[in-house]
């Protein structure tokens, strides 16, 4: 099953990774700010490449358009470890379980948090560029699905073909809502720590329960 998502095998960055990385965040944030300061339609490649004190053409390097930039890059995908491990585990619900998976793939590639936060502003106060955000995201999703297709059919044998694309849909949606919540603590408290990340999880997925039962006592 290591090849639901393609490409998902990934080793330890190295040092030249690592700094590339390094540099492809200051670029983004030089380009979020600025559009934060002067407005999305104000703003060029080329100031954004002085304000990272790169060139035009190192910033090309790094990113295929502003707006590449500014949305940064994709959300991180599980790598093969994890996704075995989301396929195995059976000592959480298929929500958690995938929400697991998801959360650790994303402390992996080590957030920033000053970028996630102006970013998140930035979408807010630009339909336009959170348009493409939502549309980048939906592809997202879609490839997670296939990976949660993979653990409920497994799982469950008498799910057919429709019943499985509707519900690996709704594992998703689920999972990525409680991810969110993730998200938003994490920008509040600044720790990306995986473990952290594992417990809040284990304590909001109650509140899911809860939520989807009836009220009626």
């Amino acid at each position: 099953m290591q090849d639901v998502i393609p490409g998902a095998s990934r080793g330890n960055p190295g040092l030249r990774e690592r700094k590339l990385q390094q540099a492809r965040i200051a670029t983004q944030l030089a380009a979020v700010e600025l559009c934060l300061d002067q407005g999305l339609d104000s703003v060029t490649v080329e100031q954004i490449a002085d304000r990272a004190g790169i060139s035009p053409r190192t910033f090309y390097n790094y990113f295929a358009s502003r707006d590449d930039a500014l949305l940064g890059d994709a959300k991180p995908e599980p790598d093969a470890d994890q996704i075995a491990r989301f396929l195995a585990r059976d000592d959480v619900s298929d929500v958690e379980a995938f929400a697991l998976m998801v959360a650790e793939a994303w402390a992996s590639s080590q957030p920033d948090q000053e970028l996630f936060r102006l970013r998140r502003a930035l979408l807010d106060a630009e339909p336009r560029l959170a348009a493409q955000n939502i549309a980048r995201v939906g592809h997202h999703r879609e490839a997670l699905a296939e990976v949660a297709r993979a653990r409920l059919a497994a799982r469950h044998p008498d799910l057919d073909e429709s019943a499985l694309a509707q519900e690996s849909t709704l594992l998703v949606a689920l999972a990525t809502a409680v991810v969110q919540a993730v998200g938003r603590a994490w920008l509040a408290e600044g720790r990306a720590d995986f473990r952290e990340l594992e417990m809040f999880i284990h304590d909001l997925v109650p509140s899911i329960r809860r939520l989807t039962q009836t009220s009626r006592r």
